[in-house]
Order: structure tokens, then sequence, then C-alpha cells
């Protein structure tokens, strides 16, 4: 695995790794991946998220690039596992994010969600003791949105 250090210093830091795609479809900027340990467990495969797998958080598609579908030219690309990310593709159904909500990757939706605390038994409320990003500005909408947010993946 190779880690890109885009700017180390006083001011803005964004940590990347280079990660290749093992989903069919290509993802954009902003979407949630997370390490494949089953199919094509290398180290370096990474895939939408799972219930099985929420908990190997990759990290987020660099802003401004993708990943190509599995098999395809430019499969490799940039995960972002640290620092503010100006997309983060985000799930709200119907709900809204506020600013420092901590978000969690949701099941097989390539989003992150607001991590709760409440008893429903969704996959997502149990993954709440590994936070994995925060809102960086407010969200609403009806259904999906990208939202600035700050990764911690590491």
């Amino acid at each position: 695995m190779a880690f890109i250090f885009q700017k180390v210093g006083r001011g803005v830091n964004e940590f990347f790794v280079v990660a290749k795609n093992g989903e069919a479809d290509a993802r954009p900027g902003g979407e949630a991946m997370c390490w494949d340990y089953t199919t094509d467990s290398n180290g370096i495969t990474v895939i939408e998220p799972t219930t099985a797998g929420l908990g190997f958080f990759a990290g987020v598609v660099a802003h401004g690039t993708t990943l190509a579908k599995s098999g395809a030219d430019g499969q490799y690309g940039k995960l972002q596992v640290y620092g503010h990310h100006a997309g983060i593709y985000m799930g709200i159904a119907g709900a809204s994010a506020v600013k420092g909500n901590p978000l969690v990757p949701s099941n097989l939706t390539g989003s992150m969600v607001v991590a709760t605390t409440h008893t429903a038994s969704t996959v997502e409320a149990c993954n709440v003791h590994h936070i994995f990003a925060w809102a960086a500005a407010n969200a609403a909408g009806s259904l999906f949105t990208r939202t600035a947010g700050f990764i911690r993946a590491m």
C-alpha cells in the first residue's frame, strides 16, 4: 500500500492511499469504500460498503477523481484517508446533518450517514463506535447529497 501525503505541515493535511476498485461499476469522488477482505483480500482492493464490511472502512474516493470499474484502465486511484474532503457522498433520507455530526459508511449505497445512538437494530446504529468522518457543513435533502466533511480512516 502506498501512502500519498498531499499536504503535510501546519496547514490543512490530506493523506491518501492508492486503492484498486473491486466493483463492476465506476466510483466517483466522494463515495465511501471499504477494504475487500473476502473476494480479493490483497490489501489494496476496495468495495462498496456491505453489512459485513462496514467496520473495514478504507476511505473516500478523492475529490475530483473516479475509480474506474474493475478490470478497466484507471481502476487504481486515490482514496482519501485523512483530512478535509469537499464532497462526501451522504445519505440523508429526508433527515438532515448538522456541522459536527459523526458519519459512518452506509450499507450498499457508497454513502456516509449520520451515526446514531438509538436502539434501532440497524447496522449503522451498531457501527457508531467507529466514527470515520464528521460533517463540516449542514446538509439537507430528500435522499442523497454531497457535503464537505473531515475524514479519519487511518
